[in-house]
C-alpha cells in the first residue's frame, strides 16, 4: 500500500488514503474520501477502480453530487478473451461483454445487484472445495499423457520409397494393386462400421473415445473399396488437397506408415481430421460409389487409422522442410487455420511464430472438442510435431491487448497471418439469459475439456447441473448434451427447427440419442425464471412449427400462438453458434471488415492491408476444422509468393 501511495502522489495533486481500521492513511471507507475531495474543490469525474462493493458505493457518492463516475469491471473477467462470455452483464439495460466493450463503463448504468449474483455464481463450488484444500495440495495431479502403444502389427517391412513413388498412380506396386481385384468384386465388399464403446458406458466416461478405432483387418478391408480412380472426385471434396487414394492404396498393400507419410505432405492434423472432420459433406461426398448407390469409402476412418499407427507405432515421420530464409512469420491463434498455416510456412523455410491467448496451444480443438471425440493427447501430439518442424509457440498472449500488430512488425515480422477463429459466444438476448448457471456453450465446454473442471484435483469451478437444458442443434450442442450427461446430468437439447433441420452431424446425434439424451424438437426458449438467489429455475418455452424455407434451405421455425412449455431447469448452456472476436480486427487499422467483424480476404486471403492476411472463421463467421485448415494451406501458399516479390 505505501509503495503504490508513493506512485500515485508522484502523479497527483492530493492523495487521501483510507483504510477500514486506519492502520494506514485515514480511518474510514472510500466514500468519506470522496466526500473530502468534493467539498473543498470541483471535480469533474469519479474513477473507481477495486472491489465492486466499493464501486458501487463510490458511483452512488458520485451521483449524489451530479458527477460522472467511471468504473473498472475487470473484476468479473475470467480470460479476458472474449470466448466464454462469463463476464457479460447488463450495462443500460443491454447485455455487454465486460473483456470485449470494457471493462471500463459508466457506473451509473451498470446492473450492481446483477453483477453481484453473478460473481457468487461458483460460491458454493468453491466453499466445498476449501473443506478438502489440504486434500487438494498433496494430490497428485494425473495427467493422461502417457504413450499408447499399438499393438497392430505391418506384415511388410516399412518402405523407403520417396513421396514420388508413394503417390505415382502408375507405380509398379499401385498398378499390381489395382489389378489384383476386379472392380465390381471390390464394389461388392460391404462398407465397414466403426467399433463403439457400450452406450450406457461411455455415458459415464469423459475421456475414453467413443470411437474406438479400426483393426488392422478392417482397415485392409475398407482400403480395397477403394477404386484408385483416375480422376479421383474425392481429393475435389477435400479442403486441404489430400492424396486421397495414394494414402488409401498404401493401406490395401499394408504400407501403414507410408500412408501416413503421404497424409502428412499435405495435412498439418490427419489423427484430429480423421476424428472430427464432416467427411460426409467433403472428400466422401465425392466417392464414386454414391453414384452406384453404394455407401461411399470410408476415408475419416481410414484417415484415423493411418495417423493412430504411426503415432503408436513410435515411428513418425517428419515433412521435408526447404532451409531456412530468415523471414519471420507470425500467427495470430492457434486453431486448426493458424496451425494449417505454421505446418506449410515453417516447412517453406519461413521462421514461424505462432501466438495463442490461452494458456495451451491447439485453440477450440483444445477447449471447444470433449475429449470423448477428440482426446487432447492426440492434440498434444500434432502440436509436437510441428514444433520438431521449427515452429515456435507462445501462449497468454492477446494480440490486439498485450501486443499489437504494429509492435509485431516494429520486431521484424514481415507477415501476418490472423487465425485468431470466432470465439465470441451469441446469446439469444431473452428475459432472465443473465441468470446465474446460464453460460455460453464456450464457457462450459472450456472449463471441462481445457481446465478440467470436473477433476476434483483441479482448480477450476463448475457447477454440476441435475437438470440441464441443452439450447441449440449443431455439433456444439451436441458436445454440450453429451458432456453434461457424463457429469451427472438429466439432460434435455430443445432445437427450434425439426431434427430434419438440425446442422449436427448424423454420428453426434445418433451418439448423443444412444447415451440418452432427451431431444425435443420445435421448441425453443423465450424466458428464464429464477429463484431468489438470482440462479435459473426453469424455462419457458415456445412451441414452434415449420413455415417456408430461409436462406440455408431450412424451413423457417413460426411460433405456435399462444402454446409454450414450462419446463424446471438447474442450468442452461447456450449453444445458438458463435461470432469473430473483434478484439484482434478491431485492433488492426486499414483492415476492411465484413458482417459481425469477419475480415475481408481475396481468393488468397489476403486482406486490405498486404502483409497481413486471414483464414477460418475469423474470415468465414463459422466453419468447419477442416474448412479452416484450407484457409491456412491456401494463405500459407499465396503470402509465399507475395513475400517472394518483395
Amino acid at each position: 500500500m505505501r509503495c503504490f501511495g508513493g506512485n500515485v502522489r508522484e502523479s497527483s495533486d492530493e492523495v487521501i488514503i483510507m483504510t477500514d481500521d486506519g492502520s494506514y492513511g485515514e480511518k474510514g471507507v472510500v466514500t468519506i474520501g470522496i466526500e473530502k475531495f468534493v467539498e473543498q474543490e470541483h471535480i469533474d469525474k469519479v474513477f473507481a477502480i477495486g472491489p465492486p462493493i466499493m464501486m458501487k458505493f463510490s458511483n452512488l457518492t458520485a451521483q449524489k453530487h451530479n458527477i460522472p463516475c467511471e468504473v473498472s469491471l475487470n473484476t468479473i473477467m475470467v480470460d479476458g478473451t472474449g470466448m466464454c462470455g462469463a463476464c457479460r452483464l447488463s450495462i443500460g439495460g443491454k447485455t455487454k461483454f465486460v473483456c470485449i466493450d470494457g471493462p471500463e463503463f459508466d457506473g451509473a448504468l451498470v446492473d450492481w445487484d446483477e453483477m453481484f449474483k453473478r460473481m457468487g455464481t461458483f460460491k458454493e463450488a468453491e466453499q466445498e472445495e476449501l473443506q478438502h484444500f489440504e486434500e487438494h495440495l498433496n494430490a497428485c495431479k494425473k495427467c493422461d499423457k502417457q504413450k499408447k502403444n499399438t499393438d497392430v502389427e505391418m506384415d511388410v517391412e516399412p518402405t523407403d520409397e520417396p513421396m514420388e513413388v508413394l503417390t505415382d498412380r502408375n507405380a509398379p506396386w499401385r498398378d499390381a494393386l489395382r489389378k489384383s481385384i476386379k472392380p465390381k468384386e471390390r464394389t461388392q465388399i460391404e462398407r465397414v462400421k466403426m467399433p463403439e464403446l457400450d452406450p450406457v458406458y461411455r455415458a459415464t466416461t469423459r475421456t475414453e473415445e467413443v470411437n474406438i478405432g479400426l483393426t488392422k483387418t478392417m482397415a485392409m478391408t475398407e482400403a480395397k473399396r477403394c477404386l484408385d480412380c483416375a480422376k479421383p472426385t474425392c481429393v475435389e471434396g477435400c479442403p486441404v488437397n489430400i492424396n486421397i487414394p495414394s494414402f488409401i492404396k498404401n493401406i490395401e498393400r499394408g504400407q501403414f506408415l507410408a500412408a501416413a507419410k503421404v497424409l502428412k505432405n499435405t495435412s498439418a492434423l490427419p489423427a484430429v481430421c480423421g476424428r472430427v472432420c464432416p467427411q460426409e459433406k467433403q472428400c466422401e461426398s465425392k466417392c464414386i460409389h454414391l453414384k452406384m448407390n453404394e455407401p461411399a469409402v470410408a476415408i475419416g476412418y481410414l484417415e484415423r487409422f493411418a495417423a493412430d499407427y504411426e503415432r503408436e507405432s513410435g515411428n513418425s515421420s517428419l515433412p521435408e522442410i526447404a532451409p531456412a530464409n530468415g523471414i519471420k512469420i507470425a500467427v495470430v491463434g492457434s486453431g486448426p487455420a493458424g496451425l494449417s498455416f505454421a505446418g506449410d510456412m515453417v516447412k517453406k523455410g519461413y521462421e514461424v511464430h505462432v501466438f495463442e491467448a490461452l494458456h495451451e496451444i491447439g485453440g477450440v480443438l483444445k477447449y471447444g472438442i470433449p475429449e470423448f471425440r477428440l482426446p487432447n493427447r492426440i492434440v498434444d501430439v500434432e502440436i509436437e510435431n510441428l514444433s520438431k518442424m521449427g515452429v515456435n509457440f507462445q501462449t497468454d498472449v492477446i494480440v490486439g491487448k498485450t501486443i499489437s500488430v504494429e509492435q509485431l512488425e516494429a520486431e521484424g515480422f514481415k507477415g501476418i497471418f490472423v487465425g485468431s477463429g470466432a470465439g465470441l459466444p451469441n446469446f439469444m438476448g431473452i428475459p432472465g439469459e443473465n441468470a446465474i448457471n446460464i453460460m455460453s456453450s464456450n464457457e462450459y465446454l472450456t472449463r471441462v475439456n481445457l481446465m478440467d473442471a470436473a477433476n476434483p484435483n483441479t482448480d477450476t469451478p463448475i457447477n454440476f447441473g441435475k437438470n440441464v437444458l441443452v439450447v441449440g442443434g449443431g455439433n456444439t450442442a451436441m458436445d454440450s448434451c453429451r458432456t453434461a450427461k457424463r457429469l451427472g446430468g438429466n439432460v434435455t437439447l430443445v432445437y427450434r427447427r425439426s431434427e430434419q433441420e438440425m446442422p449436427a452431424r448424423l454420428e453426434e446425434v445418433k451418439h448423443a440419442k444412444e447415451e440418452g439424451i432427451n431431444f425435443l424438437t420445435l421448441h425453443n426458449p423465450i424466458e428464464y425464471l429464477t429463484d431468489d438467489k438470482g440462479a435459473v429455475k426453469a424455462a419457458v418455452l415456445q412451441v414452434m412449427e415449420l413455415g417456408e424455407p430461409d436462406a440455408s434451405g431450412r424451413r423457417s421455425p413460426v411460433a405456435v400462438e399462444g402454446k409454450t412449455v414450462t419446463l424446471d431447469v438447474d442450468q442452461v448452456i447456450v449453444a445458438v453458434g458463435v461470432s469473430p472476436n473483434p478484439l484482434v480486427p478491431k485492433s488492426i487499422a486499414g483492415l476492411e471488415l465484413g458482417r459481425k467483424n469477419t475480415i475481408v480476404v481475396n481468393e488468397g486471403m489476403q486482406s486490405a492491408r498486404e502483409e497481413i492476411f486471414a483464414g477460418g472463421d475469423i474470415v468465414r463467421g463459422g466453419a468447419t476444422v477442416i474448412l479452416a485448415m484450407g484457409d491456412g494451406r491456401r494463405a500459407a501458399a499465396h503470402m509465399d509468393e507475395y513475400l517472394k516479390k518483395q
